[in-house]
């Protein structure tokens, strides 16, 4: 009896001691996640571990990696993940350009790994805040500086984010980091540029005006000549119309037809014969 109350007891404790093996060298790794692995006696290991649950050694740490997509922001703007007036200046061809700037981005699972190892056990958003956000800043000049102000600001920007966005995408997947997008969501010129650009809008908008004055003219014009011309297209019309009446009815008066005519009028009427300062009817 003793010696199966012994055995029970021994049993439990097994149990307990097993479950809590398992609830120590267990790994639950989130959605958006890879686990990188370091052993105590073989440093960082090649393979990582993918979302959910995993068993591990007790010799080996797991830290945790983001591959899910993240928002970098520098910008005025207060927004989850940027500072307070986080703008940063450009360099143009012919000055500085103010601007915020947005990326979306995420870490290959693949270069996780060697990324850890480059930067000493750093996570992801370590890595991007204290080094891959002024090598944006940089790169991201070099591309404005191709540009002027002006068509930075305005009139190529679509161009300048559409090539910022490409020059990012090369240079970054250095850090393992794909570039989903990337683009200066604000840019703000200085006061003297500012004001060239008010008064070339202005400009625009009073040629817009006086292009739009002679087309309404030039339309009014066409509108008569298209008027004049379909008048005297009536015109010729009727003319025409009346000398081809005529001109059947020359054809109709026959020498028989005007003999016919005259034999009714002397039916109706009779004959007249003047001879000299007689008259005489028949």
């Amino acid at each position: 009896m003793k010696t199966g109350k012994i055995g029970a007891i021994i049993l439990a404790i097994a149990i307990i001691v097993g479950a809590i093996s398992v609830f120590l060298c267990s790994e639950v790794v989130p959605a958006g996640y890879v686990g990188v692995q370091y052993s105590l006696n073989g440093g960082i290991k090649d393979e990582v571990l993918p979302q959910g649950w995993h068993l591990v050694a007790p010799t080996i740490k797991v830290s945790e990696y983001s591959i899910a997509t993240e928002q970098l922001l520098m910008t005025q703007d207060e927004r989850e993940g940027s500072k307070d007036n986080d703008s940063f200046d450009v360099i143009c061809k012919d000055g500085k350009l103010n601007v915020d700037f947005e990326m979306s981005y995420h870490f290959e699972s693949d270069d996780v790994v060697r990324v850890f190892t480059k930067y000493r056990g750093m996570t992801g958003q370590d890595v991007v805040d204290s080094i891959i956000r002024n090598k944006v800043k940089a790169k991201i000049s070099e591309v404005t500086s191709t540009y002027t102000v002006l068509e930075a600001h305005m009139d190529k920007k679509a161009e300048l984010n559409s090539e910022i966005t490409k020059v990012l995408q090369s240079y970054l997947s250095e850090y393992g980091i794909t570039v989903e997008s990337a683009n200066l969501s604000a840019t703000r010129p200085d006061e003297q540029i500012q004001q060239a650009i008010t008064e070339r809008s202005k400009v625009a908008q009073e040629l817009e005006i006086e292009k739009q004055r002679q087309e309404k003219a030039r339309l009014e014009a066409e509108t008569k000549t298209i008027q004049a011309k379909a008048e005297a297209d009536v015109k010729k019309i009727q003319t025409d119309a009346d000398v081809d009446r005529y001109t059947r009815l020359g054809q109709a008066i026959t020498p028989q037809l005007i003999s016919k005519w005259e034999m009714d009028a002397r039916q109706k009427h009779g004959w007249v014969t003047i001879q000299g300062a007689n008259t005489v009817v028949k």
